[in-house]
């Protein structure tokens, strides 16, 4: 027998052994994977499916199949992912509506899970403090892949010490971060589009200072406010604290109220090939308690008090930025950047 006939049988089989009462005999299997309205969820329909939608996730996870949702609205919230559970929906096309509990979608303490092509709408409904409208813990193998996450009552994502990657996401409207990661096992955030967020981009954090490794790549970040004030920590495109070793490389970064890109007591920090404009504070900053930082290569714009600035031993220090020099301190050199 074909061996890809013979896993689709078997996914079939071992869906039949979970399905509710007076379904058929087996669920239908997609090109995405086994089809939600076997379970009973109905998209447009006026209640809270958060129950069927639950009860869905874990027997799709244990027949180890992805789940795919057809297009339209499901209203839905306080969903937990299982290990390997796998939720996909039509890009555009499928959408969750938050109705209550600390999150619409977490995952803590669950590897190998994925979403992907689906939209979720927080309503602005406000969400606990340090909290994700999805939400990730302790957990690897982490992806977000092609969804819309939008009108976050709080941090869009939020994840605490998770290995994986969110990429090819568009976050809107996020009343604190789009992303907000911390102590990261190896995160990858690409290829995103954010637009609009109340304080920060995107948090790159540490409760300790330590190796952190995230990669920030290729991300067009827009539209980032400071609404809960301060003196730095809020209104930055991407904000790096206590985490070493992170790279922030090829982003497209306009309108902040803050910096670009902040990097405070993060050693190794590498800042290069940004394009920039539109800041209303320095540009690129690299501050206090921090061994290693290289700022190169990045064109800035409309900048408003400064194009990039480093402390050095409890002094400002700066790079010859008009004519593209280099400088090197003990910690930090500045490199072939170009204000314009």
């Amino acid at each position: 027998m074909n061996p890809d006939r013979r896993r689709l049988l078997t996914l079939a089989a071992a869906a039949s052994a979970i399905l509710p009462a007076g379904a058929a005999a087996a669920a239908p299997i997609s090109a995405l994977g086994l089809d939600g309205a076997q379970f009973g969820l109905r998209p447009g329909g006026p209640d809270d499916q958060s129950r069927t939608l639950q009860r869905a996730i874990e027997a799709a996870a244990n027949a180890r199949a992805p789940l795919a949702l057809a297009p339209g609205v499901y209203r839905v919230g306080n969903l937990r992912l299982p290990a390997g559970a796998q939720l996909v929906g039509v890009r555009g096309q499928t959408r969750l509506v938050f109705t209550e509990g600390p999150s619409l979608i977490s995952g803590e303490g669950a590897d190998h899970f994925k979403l992907t092509g689906l939209v979720l709408d927080g309503l602005r409904r406000r969400l606990p403090e340090r909290r994700g409208l999805v939400h990730i813990e302790n957990a690897r193998g982490v992806k977000i892949a092609d969804c819309q996450i939008m009108s976050a009552g709080g941090d869009a994502i939020h994840c605490v010490a998770v290995a994986g990657e969110v990429v090819d996401t568009t976050l809107t409207d996020s009343v604190e971060a789009a992303i907000h990661s911390d102590d990261a096992r190896g995160l990858m955030i690409a290829r995103n589009t954010i637009d609009g967020a109340g304080n920060n981009g995107i948090l790159v954090w540490r409760g300790q200072s330590g190796d952190d490794g995230t990669i920030v790549a290729d991300n067009r970040i827009a539209a980032i406010a400071n609404r809960s004030g301060g003196s730095g920590q809020n209104g930055n495109a991407i904000n790096v604290f206590r985490a070493a070793n992170v790279i922030v490389r090829g982003n497209r970064i306009i309108n902040c109220a803050f910096s670009a890109v902040r990097g405070n007591a993060a050693s190794n920090l590498q800042i290069e090939g940004n394009s920039i404009s539109d800041v209303r504070e320095v540009a690129l900053y690299a501050e206090f308690g921090f061994e290693g930082a290289l700022i190169a290569n990045n064109v800035i714009a409309e900048v408003r008090r400064g194009a990039v600035v480093g402390m050095e031993r409890g002094k400002f220090v700066t790079g010859d930025l008009s004519k593209g020099g280099s400088e090197r301190f003990a910690n930090l050199t500045i490199s072939a950047n170009r204000v314009r």
